[in-house]
């Protein structure tokens, strides 16, 4: 599929902690296209208890990666969809160059912008996350620090989750830079990165998007 002209079609690149979620919500409202996250294209499945959601979740309580071919028949079913039709911007796909590979013929990119951090700023970050054990709230340490533990949402308690732990933000930093960093070189060479300082604040981070676009 051939984007048309005017659509952009933007592929968000960085390791967890760079902001990328954030810019790439950001964007959404300020483009008026929709983030298409493959994490929540496999959270919505499950939640809808769909035939694939279940296969999805098989393979998330067995600490697996989602099949390739499962991420991208939704994402090739998203796509398609009314909302996308001026574009969109994939957050958490291509994770791997053989994935980049395949979604040449039909993801078409027109710009892969890359949020850069160093580890040691991604651990710092994302090691003050919290969020709230039943209704999946988002907030700080520094909000409990202040207010408490009651989920200002739901009364819920609210917990670091186990993959917001210093051990586990440094492996999945590792599989980024082993797995999702040559996703970069790939699409170099196709003249398509735009590279950014995810250490900025994230209005700095995003006017110099939003200026490259």
């Amino acid at each position: 599929m051939t984007p048309h002209e005017g659509q952009k079609r933007l592929i968000l690149i960085g390791p967890q902690g760079s902001g990328k979620g954030t810019q790439g919500e950001l964007l959404s409202v300020y483009l008026q296209i929709p983030t298409i996250s493959t994490g929540h294209l496999c959270r919505t499945e499950i939640e809808h208890g769909t035939e694939l959601g279940k296969s999805i979740e098989q393979y998330v309580r067995a600490g697996e990666l989602v099949p390739d071919e499962i991420v991208i028949q939704m994402l090739k079913k998203r796509i398609t969809e009314f909302d996308a039709q001026d574009g969109f911007i994939i957050d958490g796909f291509p994770r791997t160059v053989a994935q980049a590979e395949e979604a040449e013929s039909w993801l078409r990119p027109t710009k892969v912008i890359v949020i850069e951090i160093d580890d040691a700023q991604a651990v710092e970050r994302m090691s003050q996350r919290r969020a709230c054990s039943q209704c999946r709230y988002k907030t700080t340490a520094d909000f409990v620090a202040k207010h408490g533990d009651e989920c200002p949402r739901c009364s819920g308690k609210i917990v670091q989750r186990e993959d917001d732990l210093p051990e586990a933000i440094q492996h999945r930093l590792n599989t980024y830079h082993q797995i999702t960093q040559p996703v970069v070189s790939y699409y170099e060479a196709h003249g398509l990165i735009e590279r950014f300082d995810g250490a900025q604040t994230i209005p700095k981070v995003f006017m110099e998007i939003a200026h490259v676009l």
